[in-house]
């Protein structure tokens, strides 16, 4: 489904007009839909949120990732599935499976099958489920998160960097090698190099039917 067509999903269900639906999310007129239903652009993350807003019960998933259904009121716990962090990085407009959590993770917007060992705490095979930070003052140094940007993309644990504009990102593998170096080094870069971040809310190890996948 393109950005235009969830558009046109949305207008049906709200029953607006392209002007009443602008005026709603606070665009000061429709020619923002007219360009993404043309394929000129797609939905920015700043429309998605006054869509949202406006409109609470669509679901991100399902606006951004095309996870799942469209409102709450049709899904219950369901959020987008990427097999790994990598993939998420690289497709995020399209996801191929979606995982019901229940109520056990209640905040929860994303899930990501986990394919490193550099941290301990989270098996080979686990799938990771996850909040996305949206403001990035509030991080909390010792958490773990999934950490996004041009250039790759890490599960590590987030500590203080070298000063205000930098972050280090530990792994809790402490494998080193037989010169006594570590196999997974911490590193700091900077934080206006990160593009995504998602707080890891817990895990899910899969056995053979306890989860729930479309």
């Amino acid at each position: 489904m393109t950005d235009g067509e969830k558009l046109e999903e949305i207008r049906q269900m709200t029953g607006l007009q392209w002007k009443e639906l602008a005026a709603k999310v606070g665009l000061s007129s429709g020619q923002t839909f007219t360009d993404i239903r043309n394929g000129r652009h797609g939905i920015s993350m700043k429309l998605a949120n006054r869509i949202i807003e406006a409109f609470p019960e669509i679901r991100r998933e399902w606006l951004m990732f095309e996870s799942g259904p469209m409102t709450h009121k049709e899904s219950a716990g369901m959020i987008a599935l990427f097999n790994s962090a990598e993939e998420m990085g690289a497709n995020n407009k399209g996801v191929f499976e979606s995982i019901n959590v229940g109520s056990c993770f209640p905040k929860a917007e994303i899930a990501v099958r986990n394919t490193s060992d550099s941290m301990i705490e989270y098996p080979v095979g686990c799938i990771l489920v996850m909040k996305r930070v949206m403001d990035m003052k509030l991080l909390m140094p010792g958490s773990n998160y999934l950490i996004e940007t041009n250039e790759f993309v890490t599960i590590k644990r987030l500590q203080k960097g070298k000063d205000d504009a930098h972050i280090a990102l530990y792994s809790s593998n402490c494998t080193t090698y037989p010169d006594g170096k570590l196999v997974y080094e911490p590193f700091e870069i900077p934080m206006d190099s990160v593009k995504r971040l998602f707080c890891i809310l817990g895990y899910i190890y899969p056995q053979a039917n306890d989860i729930n996948k479309v």
